[in-house]
Order: C-alpha cells, then sequence, then structure tokens
C-alpha cells in the first residue's frame, strides 16, 4: 500500500506522472490506481485520458515549465514516464529525451521538500553511441544524475516491452500469425522482454520502497539469459499450433530500402518508422538485461513470462480487430 503522508506539504501518496497517454504510462497510471495510489497526470490532449478513471489530468507539456509546476505541486514521487521512440532526427530525440527530463527534473529540485523521482529509460542507454535515441536516454539519465544532491532518485531501464495496446511490436505479432518472422540474418542477438504489466507492478514496487539511492534497475521477465529469436518464434508457432517461418534478412539487403525511406519520410516533413540507426539497434548482439542484486526490486518477480504474455496479447489485438 501507498505510504501515507505523515505532515503537511508533499502528499507522498500522490504521484505526478508524465507519459500516461502513451502505452506504457497508461498501463501505469491504471496499475498504480489500482494499487491504491493518488495519479495525477501530465496531457497535451487531456481528452486522451478521459478513459483513466480515478486520474487528476494537468493540461500540458514538458516543453511548458509552468504545467510541470503544476504537475509536480505538492506531489510526493514523480514518474517521468513520457519519452521518444521515433524522432525526425537526433536533435528531436534530446529535446524530448533529455532536455525534457533535465526540465523535469530541475523543477522538482526547485521545491521546498522535494519529491522522489523515477526516470522509466530504455536498456538502449546502455550503449549511447549507437544511435540518437539511445544517446537521448543515457544523457536523459546524466541530466538526472545532475540533480542528485537535491532529488532522491532511481532509473528504470526496461527491455523491449510488448502487450495489449502495444503498436510498435503489432507488426511482429501480424507476421507470427502470418506464419513468418523476419529477423536480422547471422544474428546470435539475444535480448530480455518485460510483459507491460508486469513493469508497471515493478514501477509500484518500487514506490513502496523506503530509499533508492540513484539505482539503475534493469528489469524482465525473469528468463535467464534472455531470448533468441529462434526463441520467440519457436513460443509463438507453439502457442498458434503452427510453424512459423524464419526468414533471416542482412544488414546490407535491408540498410537502402531503409534509408530511402527514411528520406522521403524527412521529405515530406515525417516521422519515419525505421530508421538507418535503428537497424544498428536491431542488429545489436546483447540486449540482455542484467541482474538485480543489491536494487531495491532484488526481491521482486515478474508474473509473466513471454508464452503467457504473447497469448494475452494475440487475445487482446484480435478482439480490438488489430488482427
Amino acid at each position: 500500500m501507498p505510504l501515507v503522508p505523515t505532515s503537511t506539504g508533499p502528499r507522498a501518496d500522490l504521484v505526478a506522472l508524465t507519459g500516461a497517454s502513451g502505452f506504457v504510462g497508461r498501463a501505469l497510471a491504471a496499475t498504480l490506481v489500482r494499487r491504491g495510489w493518488r495519479v495525477r497526470a501530465l496531457a497535451r490532449r487531456p481528452g486522451s485520458l478521459s478513459d483513466l478513471s480515478g486520474v487528476e489530468v494537468v493540461p500540458g507539456s514538458l516543453e511548458n515549465p509552468e504545467s510541470l509546476r503544476r504537475l509536480v505541486a505538492d506531489a510526493g514521487t514523480v514518474v517521468h514516464c513520457a519519452g521518444a521512440i521515433k524522432a525526425r532526427g537526433a536533435q528531436e530525440f534530446y529535446d524530448i529525451n533529455a532536455a525534457g527530463t533535465a526540465r523535469l527534473a530541475a523543477i522538482a529540485a526547485e521545491a521546498v521538500r522535494p519529491p522522489r523521482f523515477l526516470l522509466i529509460s530504455s536498456l538502449a542507454a546502455r550503449e549511447p553511441e549507437l544511435n540518437a535515441y539511445a544517446g537521448s536516454k543515457r544523457r536523459a539519465e546524466e541530466e538526472l544524475a545532475g540533480h542528485g544532491d537535491d532529488l532522491s532518485y532511481c532509473i528504470v531501464r526496461p527491455p523491449a516491452v510488448y502487450g495489449p495496446g502495444d503498436r510498435e511490436t503489432l507488426e511482429h505479432f501480424r507476421q507470427f500469425v502470418r506464419g513468418f518472422a523476419i529477423v536480422p540474418a547471422g544474428s546470435k542477438a539475444r535480448f530480455s522482454l518485460i510483459f507491460v504489466y508486469d513493469l508497471a507492478n515493478a514501477v509500484a514496487e518500487l514506490l513502496d520502497a523506503p530509499a533508492w539511492a540513484g539505482s539503475i534497475i534493469e528489469v524482465d521477465d525473469g528468463r535467464e539469459g534472455g531470448y533468441s529469436w529462434r526463441d520467440v518464434i519457436t513460443i509463438a508457432g507453439d502457442h498458434l499450433g503452427r510453424t512459423v517461418r524464419r526468414i533471416p534478412v542482412p544488414f546490407s539487403l535491408v540498410w537502402l530500402p531503409v534509408a530511402i525511406g527514411q528520406t522521403v519520410a524527412t521529405l515530406l516533413g515525417k516521422t519515419p518508422m525505421v530508421t538507418t540507426t535503428k537497424l544498428r539497434e536491431l542488429f545489436h548482439p546483447d540486449w540482455v538485461s542484467r541482474s538485480r542484486s543489491g536494487t531495491p526490486l532484488a526481491d521482486w518477480r515478474p508474473e509473466t513470462d513471454f508464452k503467457e504474455g504473447f497469448g494475452r496479447t494475440v487475445l487482446w489485438y484480435k478482439q480490438a480487430n488489430w488482427l
């Protein structure tokens, strides 16, 4: 249960949340409300949160300091979930992921009694030189750490997150259902996964922890050593009761069409779905989450492995007519 405030000032049971209209943020808002927390959420479009029961909405954005002050006023904890996973260039990634975090952390640190600050980052932050997205996530972490003398903070680095409502992994599920999977050729990559509600529960567990001490925590679904593409395809095929054919595609073959698509999108002023730098992330060999031993989540255990999570996600997609 949430901590109970013992004096005037910040409400220990009030969470100021960014990113609540996104895939992870919506699951997080619903989970926190269900577990008894008061949630105040920032929304550029307040109507997008109308279906989230029990959530107080603050209209505004990460670019607006006044709306950020209203968001964090008297909150016991800030959970910063907002961020960009696609952008029109490196500067846009920086402006949203790094500068947005810096602005929010600075405003939180201004308070007479600053709230705790939990940043939902990404496993990509381990490899900041890989691409602009990874670099912006690492920079966001550094911006928060720069306020370590003023804020008690914690950083959560999820791996690939999937589950009901996710559009980013939807194409993979569509391929599985159709009986094939396009994967990086020659790749011995291994990667961790986490079901979106397990991630939300992990954050909720952290809110109950008495101390964070600047912890950086990598979460996953409990599968030691992560998954290979063969593992994922086998699990998908077993659930669907059919063979899912693996189609390996080399980096050299996909680079040119991706580069062309990226150029066209840029010329049209649109955000490309996949970029050449994103390919480097997809072909990277190690996205396995590291041990949580010694962190405030050392004793936390996820509930949903990919076998169960795959079934729940496919069912949701079908009921929503996305598959």
